[in-house]
């Protein structure tokens, strides 16, 4: 029989460290999977983050371990279950994130684990896969060397050096704060569960006393100016992902959009444009209801997403509704997802039309039960043609091609430039009809984007557009007036979208120090907020005449800046108003995961 010489063999915590390193690596394949098929990205998707969180985990592990060899054996029975719990829950939450693109949360697993008929429907099919195979099998490897480090008997001396172990949590877990080279806005993809179920600053609650003082606040003060202009047709057109990174004109970097920046050259656009959200439904927040999409308690777990943004500011719709102005919604995404048609139903749409209308039919469908954008404008076009009511109307058209995983709806092309040029081709084509039509004699199309779109953002984005590169979109306008017109100067954002369309449509509209009007009499607000989507707890400040952003951090009665403006009167406003307007909010229940469940038909 042959045996190595001792200096080299590997003892018990070598190779513990070697089969959990084995276990960093299928996650870090999978991570770079998940958000490979998420962004289409066909180069590396930068997410080493993952291996840097993952990091910390192999230095709890270690601590563990460390602490169990140097503790009597009661307690090193207590300490080594401990670490093989982490480990587990490690492999636990790489499952499901494998099956369902969502991360594990303690508190669903202590909810659903008890359900074992449904649970084992789940996870027997996943087990016998390739990847499941090789995750328990990691995991069982990794557990023995586990248990064999943390129970060998030592004597005194030897257990008084295991506790250098506990050196390697610090330096290990330092390795997430190194830059990463990219932000993605699913950041929780390639953070470990650990952190990810670490409370978020957002599901920290007020204090009863500080909440209600809150909502007992006044509402900013506003100035109201009557318009002079006759009430016109308007289409507010959003297009989804549509990013400053994807126009020459607008960025610099990419040239996915050429019809797009034709017609801000024709006509006119925003000088500098911020999306209120990182998503489509706070982009459609802050578009139609003209508020700030801020997460109130447990909104990121939650399916209600549109609780608490229930009517517009201004009266709206209303106001539109007293002049006989029908609100019409036209997409060609599925608006049974996340309740959208009943929110657009409530807000006071007259008129809400989907994928499902038989103009449709026969068509190939991409995500979302999409038949294309090309077939969504052709849609609108024969409304105009054919159903059009007289008289002016503000329509709302929301396109999903452009959504990751960006398919094409019958084409075998996929990807995010494919499916922006797609996206831009047919825009071209439909302004073209509108022109055609000769609608801009005396309607306007305001065309921008629901958010930056849901992909990594890398070091030459950030130098180009600054700090506020995740919060910046396109917004172009079309009309008579706006053609061959320089830009509007200034900083703008979705929730001024509410006073500008209701002073072109000749009603009166009011604007404060947190909400402007780029159309007819423009006036900026003086502060702009962004809920960042890669940094979940922290909100983008944008202050007029300020170069760069501020950043704050939510956490209940402890929100606070982490970069602050010199100006204290701006730093108290700003905190004020976020802290009201999250007040106004409620609660939601942490649902996500058991409509997920429901979803798939697992449970009931």
């Amino acid at each position: 029989m042959v045996t190595l010489p001792a200096r080299l063999r590997l003892g018990p915590t070598a190779l513990l460290v070697l089969s959990f390193a084995a276990c960093m690596g299928l996650r870090w394949q999978l991570t770079v999977a998940q958000l490979a098929q998420a962004t289409a990205c066909t180069r590396d998707c930068l997410v080493w983050g993952a291996i840097a969180y993952d990091a910390g985990v192999l230095g709890v592990l270690l601590a563990l371990v460390g602490l169990a060899r140097a503790s009597p054996p009661w307690l090193r029975w207590l300490l080594t279950v401990c670490a093989v719990a982490v480990l587990w829950l490690y492999a636990v939450d790489m499952a499901v994130y494998d099956l369902f693109s969502f991360r594990l949360r303690i508190a669903d697993l202590l909810k659903y684990a008890g359900d074992f008929s449904s649970n084992a429907t789940v996870a027997l099919p996943y087990l016998a896969r390739g990847r499941g195979v090789l995750l328990v099998a990691l995991t069982l490897l990794t557990s023995v060397f586990l248990v064999y480090a943390a129970k060998r008997a030592l004597t005194s001396k030897q257990r008084k050096r295991a506790l250098v172990y506990l050196s390697a949590l610090p330096i290990l877990w330092v390795f997430r704060y190194l830059p990463q080279g990219a932000e993605y806005v699913h950041q929780d993809g390639y953070q470990d569960y650990l952190s990810s179920n670490l409370q978020s600053g957002t599901d920290a609650p007020f204090s009863a006393a500080l909440r209600t003082r809150l909502q007992n606040a006044p509402a900013p003060a506003q100035t109201c100016t009557p318009s002079a202009r006759k009430a016109r047709p308007v289409i507010l057109l959003v297009v989804e992902s549509l990013s400053l990174h994807h126009s020459q004109k607008f960025a610099g970097l990419k040239d996915y959009t050429p019809a797009l920046d034709r017609i801000a050259s024709e006509y006119s656009y925003l000088e500098s444009f911020y999306a209120n959200g990182f998503t489509t439904d706070g982009g459609l927040i802050a578009l139609l209801t003209g508020h700030v999409p801020f997460p109130q308690v447990n909104r990121y777990q939650s399916t209600n997403t549109f609780a608490g943004y229930d009517k517009a500011q201004q009266d709206f719709f209303a106001a539109l509704a007293r002049q006989q102005v029908p609100a019409l919604y036209f997409t060609s995404a599925d608006l049974n997802f996340l309740g959208t048609r009943g929110w657009l139903k409530n807000l006071g749409f007259s008129y809400i039309e989907g994928p499902e209308h038989p103009a449709y039919a026969g068509l190939p469908r991409g995500s979302f039960d999409d038949p294309g954008d090309a077939a969504l404008y052709r849609r609108l076009l024969q409304w105009l043609d054919r159903e059009r009511p007289a008289g002016p109307f503000f329509a709302v058209v929301q396109t999903i091609t452009t959504h990751p995983p960006f398919t094409i709806p019958g084409s075998t092309q996929h990807g995010e430039e494919a499916a922006l040029r797609y996206a831009d081709a047919a825009l071209g084509e439909f302004v073209a009809q509108l022109q055609a039509r000769h609608f801009f004699d005396d309607g306007l199309l305001f065309i921008t984007g629901d958010h930056r779109s849901m992909t990594l953002l890398d070091a030459q984005e950030k130098a180009r557009l600054g700090p506020a590169a995740p919060a910046r979109v396109p917004a172009v306008v079309v009309s008579a007036e706006h053609r061959g017109q320089p830009p509007v100067a200034g900083q703008w954002q979705q929730a001024d979208a509410i006073p500008s369309f209701l002073a072109t449509m000749g009603l009166s509209s009011c604007t404060s120090a947190f909400q402007g009007r780029f159309l007819e009499q423009p006036v900026q607000a003086r502060f702009i907020f962004h809920p960042l989507g890669t940094q979940r707890g922290q909100v983008l400040v944008k202050i007029k005449d300020q170069e760069s952003p501020f950043f704050a951090r939510l956490a209940g009665d402890d929100t606070a800046w982490i970069t602050a403006p010199s100006d204290t009167q701006d730093a108290q406003a700003a905190l004020q108003e976020i802290n009201r307007q999250r007040a106004l909010l409620p609660d939601l229940e942490a649902n996500a995961a058991r409509e997920l469940l429901r979803f798939h038909q697992w449970i009931p």
